[in-house]
């Protein structure tokens, strides 16, 4: 306990320090919390999509990074569901309309057939669904008809178009909650894209590793161009989510390293100070892994005190971040505790890189010239 007393009173006694410190740990901790936290809800919301509505397959055309830029001709759904191991398909147009005047820049669309699997894991809040007759009518997601102001019975422009809003619904994933479904007839026209699809969505009879890997291979013998994916890797491989994860990565690395930088100049500025100090201690008979102890254990409780912070602007600036209606919808409110377990390891890591060499630098000090020392 003793030991323990130590340690917290030198860090306490440079307060303004070890504050700034703190603090700098934090702002760099939360940064990169926040991005890895926003790439990973990311990642877990369009596998929500999936998993909500048992899809195992996403086929799109070969080569395209995701599915805004893939084309396929819509009969083909037909040749999909005469391939062995096939037991639904649903074609699906995806597009994306601006709603400037409340600073909503990219809302997904989705071009369904009513009635299709991709209706499963939707819950109707207000209204109806879809039905095989309608044509200007559009659902709207949770989130969106929220940003937008709009429920059940009114009017919505959507690129020029008037639409009638039949429902509102929420589904299992946010981002899908904050997008909007029309007839997959009535998108295509309106994206003069008549016959054409962006992919198609498949469940498997089978839906084990080997029942899918040979589907797959089937499915894409069958349609040349084609590329049939298994639904987690195809999120996994997605453009958007792997850019997003890099940019937090990378965002974490530099993160790390200016902590680490910043807690090295700390920690060897309390040596240069305390070397007298150090060597008086020595004298008194504390070996070289007791000072090694004492240097780790403040960068450790400095570390520890950013980190926690960090956690802690993390998650006010996350639920800030939803209050914008540009971010509302697609960014999730909660940090996955992954996330922040992430974090804390973090601080530790930045406790043992930033302290390690003024800690062997204190213990590796001859008490005679501590003493000296002026």
């Amino acid at each position: 306990m003793r030991f323990l007393t130590v340690i917290a009173k030198n860090v306490l006694n440079r307060p303004v320090r070890s504050g700034l410190t703190a603090v700098g740990l934090s702002i760099a901790i939360a940064a990169m919390t926040i991005l890895v936290g926003i790439s990973w809800n990311f990642e877990r919301s369009f596998l929500a999509i999936y998993r909500s509505k048992q899809i195992d397959l996403i086929v799109v055309r070969a080569g395209s990074s995701n599915q805004l830029s893939s084309s396929l001709d819509e009969p083909l759904a037909d040749r999909l569901r005469q391939i062995e191991g096939v037991a639904d398909v649903a074609p699906s147009l995806v597009d994306t309309v601006a709603f400037e005047e409340k600073n909503l820049a990219s809302v997904l669309v989705n071009g369904w057939v009513a009635g299709s699997l991709l209706f499963r894991g939707i819950r109707v809040l207000e209204g109806r669904s879809l039905q095989p007759e309608d044509d200007r009518a559009a659902m709207l997601g949770r989130v969106l008809a929220l940003n937008i102001g709009k429920q059940a019975g009114d009017r919505l422009e959507v690129a020029g178009e008037t639409f009638a809003v039949v429902g509102t619904f929420e589904s299992q994933s946010l981002f899908e909650s904050g997008s909007m479904i029309i007839p997959l007839r009535t998108l295509q026209k309106m994206m003069g894209r008549e016959g054409q699809v962006t992919g198609f969505v498949i469940t498997a009879r089978a839906s084990d590793r080997n029942s899918l890997d040979a589907l797959r291979r089937r499915i894409e013998a069958a349609i040349p161009g084609a590329a049939a994916t298994p639904a987690r890797d195809y999120v996994v491989g997605d453009t958007q989510i792997r850019l997003a994860k890099a940019m937090a990565w990378t965002t974490a690395a530099v993160a790390f390293l200016l902590g680490a930088v910043g807690m090295l100049n700390t920690m060897l500025m309390a040596i240069f100070e305390r070397t007298r100090e150090i060597g008086l201690l020595r004298a008194v008979g504390w070996r070289r892994r007791r000072v090694l102890a004492m240097v780790l254990g403040e960068a450790l409780a400095i570390a520890l005190a950013g980190t926690i912070l960090g956690d802690v602007l993390a998650v006010v600036g996350i639920r800030a971040l939803t209050l914008s209606p540009t971010a509302r919808g697609f960014i999730e409110p909660n940090l996955p505790l992954e996330v922040l377990l992430i974090a804390l390891v973090m601080g530790v890591g930045l406790s043992l890189l930033g302290g390690l060499y003024p800690a062997a630098r204190a213990a590796a000090l001859d008490p005679t010239e501590a003493l000296r020392y002026e």
